[in-house]
């Protein structure tokens, strides 16, 4: 019953919400003289052959399951791309998923500045979390003996009517990292708690000098 109901919501939410509605339009940035940093994600190429999303395997990036067989995947829709984490159908009780960028180098910018688009869909716990992080030491292979330091962010709306759409995080300050730092997006979710299976999207990350 439950997968039922839930489908046919989603498909009246998504005709609605994504009506002239691009995460590629959505976030709305200061002016800035170059991105350091950037991914839309625009290289995913769909798959629909067994209707089940793909993994997201970009050059550089970490696609890390702490906990369950969950990844981050390949979301689409309308000719959008963006990352995707959901628990929805995993039947695992607990699903913990890292999206890590590649190395950036902070030592060529003065005022860095993080701003990304993030969206949710069937969130309605604090428990089924999104978290930003940044990390100076991570290997690029070894996730949990990494340090991570949490970065705050404005997560998306949770009313119903703002399901799918996307949302600016706000402005990140990265300014006082040196060196080689990875930025990290951490989701939380079940697969078998119906009020912990919700979706988070993320979108159009960028990293670019504040003036």
């Amino acid at each position: 019953m439950k997968t039922t109901i839930k489908f046919l919501l989603l498909g009246v939410i998504v005709s609605l919400s994504f009506t002239g509605c691009s995460p590629e339009n959505d976030i709305v940035l200061p002016n800035s003289t170059d991105y350091k940093f950037y991914q839309d994600f625009s290289t995913f190429v769909e798959d629909l052959s067994d209707n089940i999303p793909d993994p997201i395997a970009l050059e550089g990036w970490t696609n890390y399951a702490q906990v369950g067989s969950v990844k981050w995947n390949q979301g689409f829709y309308s000719g959008s791309k963006y990352a995707e984490f959901t628990s929805f159908r995993s039947g695992q009780a607990s699903n913990i998923a890292w999206l890590i960028s590649p190395a950036i180098n902070m030592d060529t910018m003065d005022h860095e500045t993080l701003a990304f688009g993030v969206a949710q869909a069937y969130v309605s716990s604090s428990s089924n979390s999104i978290e930003l992080f940044v990390s100076t030491d991570y290997d690029g292979t070894n996730v949990m003996t990494a340090n991570w330091q949490p970065l705050t962010f404005k997560t998306p709306s949770l009313a119903y009517e703002d399901r799918f759409k996307f949302f600016s995080s706000g402005l990140v300050d990265l300014s006082s990292y040196t060196g080689n730092i990875y930025i990290a997006f951490k989701c939380k979710g079940s697969g078998t708690n119906f009020s912990l299976d919700g979706t988070y999207e993320i979108d159009n990350i960028r990293i670019f000098d504040k003036k």
